[in-house]
């Protein structure tokens, strides 16, 4: 399996988010959204192939974190006004939120007339990804697991150490840093999803779910840091304190099931995770990709599927395993051969 198919998946990722940046039919929410994942999403999977690319990773890592702190104040607003309308959603009649909720309005409003205009910000932004995607264009990747298993283990690896901090120290910085963790592997883990997606499929989406509460707990913390360092900006200190009060509850409830989650996401050693997807991925290898399995039923009704997708005209998708094989059956990998 050739890794270039990745650097193409990271160019197309980068071409989705400079045109974004300028676009005007998304509304102002959508585009901080956009932006948002997208900034997380190339740096991930380029981090799979830190090793290689050595000091070059670097520098692209830090030509798109430049970008998206280019963005981030326009991010931010949108992203606390959406947290507290969340808040409200399940506090309602509170007046203090109230209060806090449409001065952020007013902010997020700023922001989306600065997103509408041509804010220099966003024309800086768009310059910075056009360059990472030239430069992806020029990466040479070697082939094969071999070069994707150490910095795997790595990120892995980080994810369990962030954990266990985040357990032992709950603050909103290492909650905040194992959450980047949880979403770097969910974009690695999607990447690498064709090669056993009846285990991976379900992994995926617990790590979106755990991403999301994370995410959350991060815009609580945001919106705290803003509330604790202005209250007057929001109606004074009384005020503040009470919405704050709310948030640090809020972010209660998001964080235990978050770490009773993570315990299960991270019950493996990194050596043996790494082990098992290498398996997959050379069965994959050999075999190809999964095949629907089922009774009679469920395989007529996945051969009529199958009937209807060929007269429809074919998806461009980017995975790192071959497609499935015209054959009905391929031989088993070595190691499940005996």
């Amino acid at each position: 399996m050739r890794l270039s198919i990745m650097a193409l998946g990271i160019c197309v990722r980068l071409r989705k988010r400079s045109r974004q940046r300028g676009a005007t039919r998304l509304s102002a929410a959508m585009k901080a959204c956009c932006v948002r994942r997208r900034n997380s999403c190339c740096p991930a999977l380029a981090r799979l192939v830190r090793s290689p690319l050595a000091h070059e990773f670097d520098r692209f890592n830090v030509i798109v974190r430049d970008a998206a702190d280019a963005m981030a104040p326009i991010r931010d607003a949108q992203a606390v006004l959406a947290t507290l309308d969340d808040l409200r959603s399940i506090r309602a009649l509170e007046p203090e939120l109230e209060r806090v909720r449409s001065i952020q309005a007013a902010a997020a409003d700023a922001a989306t007339h600065d997103l509408h205009s041509r804010d220099e910000r966003i024309a800086r932004a768009r310059a910075m990804l056009v360059d990472a995607r030239k430069r992806v264009k020029r990466w040479q990747l070697p082939d094969g697991f071999d070069a994707i298993g150490p910095d795997l283990e790595r990120n892995y690896r980080r994810g369990r150490r962030a954990l266990r901090d985040a357990v032992d120290r709950p603050t909103d910085e290492s909650v905040h840093e194992w959450r980047k963790s949880v979403k770097t592997l969910w974009y690695q883990m999607r990447l690498l999803e064709p090669a056993a997606p009846s285990t991976l499929t379900p992994v995926i989406e617990t790590l979106d779910h755990l991403a999301e509460a994370l995410g959350d707990d991060h815009d609580l913390a945001v919106l705290v840091e803003r509330l604790a360092s202005d209250p007057h900006r929001y109606g004074g200190g009384l005020q503040a304190i009470k919405a704050i009060d709310i948030a640090r509850a809020q972010q209660e409830l998001l964080r235990l099931p978050a770490f009773r989650l993570g315990a299960t996401i991270y019950a493996e050693k990194p050596k043996a995770f790494v082990a098992r997807l290498e398996t997959y991925w050379n069965t994959t290898v050999v075999s190809g990709p999964e095949l629907v399995t089922g009774g009679i039923t469920e395989l007529a009704a996945e051969a009529k599927k199958k009937a209807k997708a060929k007269n429809k005209p074919a998806r461009s998708t980017v995975a790192l395993v071959p497609r499935a094989p015209e054959v009905d059956s391929a031989p088993l990998p070595a190691q499940l051969a005996h």
